[in-house]
């Protein structure tokens, strides 16, 4: 029986995606950027849960599906160490330049004096290598490869006498959707970040690959030592403090429990806003309403309107939004193609 080749590929897509944006944690991520020997541990970590991904390949195709699982396993670590080493680099000398063509400190808000869109190119770049590789793998091994007898029974028996086509349409659609999710919400979210994050402030929050606002110290005197929020916004940080009350001040620690509570951190605020303008985005396209794009640009423009007079949060609104707005549009069209093919 040969295997539906466009749900294999979707499959393929969706292992990969599963492996670097679900499965790899920011301690992964942390491992793989070290300059000790972290970086093979890490390293390693993520070739399993790559493998682990491709299990269902290699027992669906045999022989050629634990080709499949190898070939992308191996060239999954060298393309993510390339990327590594040329992210690195780039940021190192845009700091290097920042630093020798200007003089005092960082503006306070907009994209920051070493900002460079290049780590953001390199992500890109590092997903479109592993996206093709995957379809050299899927057009040389698996497209025109029958599935083995085993995973055929083992199909049937789970199906039963349903009929096998609407059994494909379904599990295409239920893969291309997971698809699009994880794109969206984890994907998306990560491109975005990288596109806006002035270097300065990454390196001083912990290095490469570092998102945590919680990294802000909170200890010792002054407002990090109160309760209250760290946040980061793309290039905006801050922290917003609640005033304590008399006792607090005098060293009554169970006032300070008592302190009510401040709003949500801005920068999850943010994050959740571009997650669901990315779903919105998305299924105007599945549908055929791209006219309606426009009215989640405008929905989101009125709300930071009266922000926009600064022309460095308008130059960091807008390249985020275009950013996000991109990632959206693109995947879009890529599942409306594969639901169509």
């Amino acid at each position: 029986m040969k295997a539906d080749p466009v749900l294999t590929l979707a499959w393929l897509i969706l292992a990969h995606l599963v492996a670097d944006f679900v499965l790899q944690t920011s301690g992964v991520v942390a491992a793989k950027t070290a300059r000790d020997r972290r970086a093979w541990r890490g390293f390693f970590d993520h070739a399993a849960g790559v493998g682990a991904c491709l299990v269902p390949v290699a027992l669906a195709f045999g022989g050629w599906g634990v080709i499949a699982l190898v070939v992308i396993v191996l060239s999954h670590l060298v393309i993510d160490r390339l990327k590594i080493v040329a992210t690195r680099r780039t940021e190192v000398a845009a700091l290097a330049e920042s630093r020798r063509r200007h003089e005092g400190a960082a503006p306070p808000a907009g994209l920051g004096r070493a900002w460079t869109p290049a780590p953001a190119a390199w992500f890109v770049l590092d997903q479109l290598a592993h996206l093709a590789v995957i379809g050299l793998v899927w057009a040389i091994w698996l497209s025109g490869t029958p599935a083995t007898a085993g995973w055929v029974a083992a199909a049937d028996a789970l199906t039963g006498g349903w009929d096998k086509a609407v059994v494909h349409e379904v599990l295409l659609v239920v893969v291309v959707a997971l698809v699009l999710l994880i794109a969206n919400v984890r994907a998306g979210a990560i491109f975005v970040a990288t596109l806006v994050r002035p270097l300065e402030l990454r390196n001083e929050l912990g290095g490469i690959g570092s998102t945590a606002a919680d990294d802000i110290p909170r200890t010792g005197l002054g407002p990090a030592s109160r309760p209250g929020w760290s946040f980061r916004i793309g290039p905006l940080s801050g922290r917003v403090v609640a005033d304590p009350p008399p006792a607090a001040a005098a060293g009554d620690e169970s006032d300070i429990a008592r302190e009510p509570a401040t709003s949500p951190p801005p920068a999850r605020v943010g994050a959740t806003i571009g997650i669901l303008e990315r779903l919105l985005i998305v299924t105007f396209v599945l549908v055929g309403a791209e006219a309606a794009i426009g009215l989640v640009i405008a929905a989101k423009t009125i709300a930071r309107f009266r922000l926009l007079d600064d022309r460095d949060f308008a130059e960091y609104y807008l390249l985020g939004t275009l950013g996000s707005v991109s990632v959206a549009i693109f995947t879009g069209l890529v599942a409306r193609v594969a639901l169509t093919a």
